[in-house]
């Protein structure tokens, strides 16, 4: 993945002349914090990709580029505030290292920044007006993650609608942001979208199924976070529909305690899932989602020489260790 490389440096170089500074301090330094950070860049390289699809100019792709990297950035730093989480890629989180206010204000200025960036080039309406759309999508998708908190009754559809939202629909639009700066058809945009969703459900079911069965070294943090807050992840809820009224009623004993020990509950959960082969389920899942962005990604028209990074880079979220 030669190309996917070469972007990847020129995007990091485009961000490392970017003036992230001003005044007040504490309102600029937690921006370049962020974004100066080691990430996937997964969205500004999906955006990059689309646009070397159609054979756009680079130089102003670069630009709706870092304005998806500096809104998914936004969308972290009030996330972590949400929940109350102390790193963030092995760092303290700006809420933790300056304080809430600093880092509600920081993520508004960041929030404002995208769209400036979004503006700068020749498409910049269209560009700021998908930004706007995906901006409203995901606090949809986070309000109903929300919800379930509290909700007695999550279904597998209502999940899948919110990892839509809160995942699924910023990579698609950073594939459509990509596709509009490098010029391509409307019919051929919309085609990179919904591989975008394809890959997006899929990325999420697999973070769900690491956080169960995955390698605490390969993964980046420990195992099992998920079965210890009671998240209503894709296999708690299949594990709740499927199980019978004994699988049921001990799922039901560990959801409800309030004490107990971490190592104990993590098994004895992940024992249920391995009864019910939910780890397949979910494997399953996402592959049908991983065929149906395939076949997005087909239909788009252009020389399939080109879309081959693409299909190696939704092939590498699918399997995935990390």
């Amino acid at each position: 993945m030669e190309k996917v490389k070469q972007l990847q440096q020129d995007f990091a170089d485009f961000m490392a002349k970017t003036d992230f500074g001003g005044q007040p301090a504490e309102l600029y330094e937690p921006i370049g914090y962020t974004l100066l950070q080691s990430g996937k860049r997964l969205r500004p390289m999906l955006c990059l990709l689309a646009n070397d699809l159609f054979g756009g100019d680079e130089q102003q792709a670069l630009w709706p580029a870092l304005a998806l990297e500096t809104f998914h950035n936004f969308t972290l730093i009030h996330d972590d505030i949400m929940d109350q989480a102390p790193l963030r890629r092995g760092r303290e989180t700006v809420y933790q290292k300056w304080n809430a206010n600093i880092a509600i204000l920081s993520g508004d200025a960041m929030l404002a920044l995208a769209f400036q960036y979004a503006l700068k080039p020749e498409k910049g309406a269209e560009l700021a007006r998908q930004l706007g759309k995906v901006a409203i999508e995901i606090c949809e998708g986070q309000q109903m993650d929300l919800n379930f908190e509290t909700q007695k009754v999550v279904t597998i559809e209502d999940y899948l609608e919110m990892i839509r939202l809160k995942t699924a629909v910023l990579l698609a639009a950073s594939l459509k942001m990509g596709a509009i700066c490098g010029g391509a058809d409307p019919k051929d945009a919309q085609y990179l979208y919904e591989f975008g969703i394809g890959v997006g459900l899929a990325f999420q079911l697999k973070d769900d199924l690491l956080d169960v069965y995955g390698d605490t070294k390969d993964f980046g943090k420990e195992i099992g976070g998920d079965i210890c807050c009671n998240k209503k992840t894709f296999l708690l809820i299949s594990a709740l529909t499927q199980a019978d009224a004994k699988g049921k009623k001990t799922l039901s004993e560990w959801l409800n305690k309030t004490s107990f020990d971490r190592a104990e509950k993590i098994a004895a959960v992940t024992r249920i899932y391995d009864e019910l082969r939910i780890r397949h389920l979910t494997e399953s899942k996402m592959k049908e989602y991983y065929d149906q962005a395939i076949d997005a990604l087909r239909k788009v028209n252009t020389n399939e020489n080109r879309k081959e990074d693409l299909y190696k880079l939704a092939e590498h979220l699918l399997y995935r260790i990390s």
